[in-house]
């Protein structure tokens, strides 16, 4: 999954920074989701599909 948020993020242009402020997370989270170095709760999951205007599901798909 974090490959595919890091797609995701990079398809919108956006930098690790401008991504996190988007989704009101901290920086380091959004790397840590990326490098699959953390569980991500469905609630984080949650905002970022949110604000991505997607359902979770699709932020989910490989």
């Amino acid at each position: 999954m974090g490959k595919h948020l890091k797609d995701v993020r990079e398809d919108r242009g956006m930098s690790q920074e401008e991504f996190a402020d988007f989704c009101d997370l901290d920086t380091r989270q959004i790397g840590r989701i990326e490098r699959a170095e953390t569980n991500s709760t469905i609630s984080i999951l949650k905002k970022i599909a949110d604000k991505l205007n997607m359902p979770v599901s699709k932020l989910l798909d490989l």
